[in-house]
């Protein structure tokens, strides 16, 4: 019984033995430093793009910024990897227009990409047009074997924003056009903050000619206005109108957007008219059955004479 103990011990020992060696082994063929000599290529990440310049709530340029980078496919490399980058034949926008912080692109050893960084100089650009960065990956036989991976094409443009020179003054006077489809207008004046509107109007026909209460007092909004296109109506009333006898007063809210780059001036107003105090305007109400959305749209240009036309025939609501 000893022996057969001793012989199992003998087994089990040698068993041990085997399986170090055979783990150190293993560690000692597959060392952890690069492999100089290993096949390698590298293409641009995200080598297609479009993108636009913005405008801050005051009205100034936004830049595109961006990252122009280059991924290994392949072991990491013991000694740095520098890619050059070459303008394309194909590209459109001047050296004036943009700024690289290098005109290559290095991976450092050890890493497995690298990147500089790009930033247009949207003061430079023209207006509404879209233009071409196109670069070439000049890496030689390490050039990824995908075409598509070897340029950039970026579509950059500066979006067609001209600024207001003296602010929200630049939007006072007569406007014309649709108002909640009928062809009509309102005016604008300067608030007394010096930075928004008072409105005048809005929505003055569609009350009389299809709710069928025409404004007897007041009808003047504040409209808020900032230098970057947009605008607001924060809810608040507006007028108090007559219906069989009996006033009934009305709150507007709403947003939208201006703009200041043909011959004048234009507005888009997404509002709705809302008894006090209620979740839902009439727009929202009253859509689809009796009006084409639930909402009312003020789509008008500064200047003009007003008038009075129905632009869309509405089915009379029932009440």
């Amino acid at each position: 019984m000893k022996n057969i103990f001793k012989l199992l011990f003998v087994f089990i020992a040698t068993g041990v033995l085997l399986t170090s060696c055979d783990k150190e082994t293993f560690f000692e063929s597959n060392p952890s430093a690069p492999d100089a000599n290993a096949t390698y290529y590298l293409q641009f990440v995200n080598a297609s793009q479009t993108m636009e310049t913005g405008v801050t709530v005051d009205g100034d340029l936004i830049e595109i910024e961006t990252t122009i980078a280059v991924a290994l496919m392949g072991a990491p490399q013991n000694a740095d990897i520098t890619v050059d980058l070459a303008i394309d034949a194909s590209n459109t926008i001047d050296a004036s227009m943009y700024t690289m912080s290098a005109n290559s692109i290095t991976i450092p050893a050890g890493k497995t990409s690298g990147s500089v960084t790009f930033s247009t100089i949207a003061a430079n650009m023209p207006v509404g047009e879209t233009l071409k960065l196109v670069l070439n990956m000049d890496a030689g036989t390490h050039n990824s074997p995908n075409p598509a991976g070897t340029q950039i094409n970026y579509n950059l443009k500066r979006i067609e924003f001209c600024p207001l020179e003296n602010g929200a003054a630049d939007l006072v006077g007569t406007w014309t056009g649709s108002d909640a489809w009928f062809g009509t207008g309102f005016t604008a004046t300067l608030n007394d903050d010096g930075v928004s509107l008072d409105v005048y109007g809005l929505a003055f026909d569609f009350m009389a000619n299809w709710w069928g209460e025409p404004v007897i007092a007041d009808g003047t909004a504040k409209v808020n206005i900032a230098g970057n296109g947009l605008l607001t109506i924060p809810r608040q009333y507006v007028f108090t109108t007559v219906w069989d006898g009996d006033n009934y007063q009305y709150e507007i809210e709403g947003s939208g957007k201006w703009t200041n780059c043909g011959d004048s001036p234009t507005m888009i107003i997404i509002y709705d008219i809302y008894y006090p105090g209620d979740e839902k305007g009439l727009g929202a109400t009253y859509s689809p059955a009796y009006l084409p959305t639930p909402y009312l749209t003020a789509d008008v240009v500064l200047g003009g004479e007003k008038r009075v036309t129905q632009v869309v025939e509405l089915p009379k609501v029932k009440r």
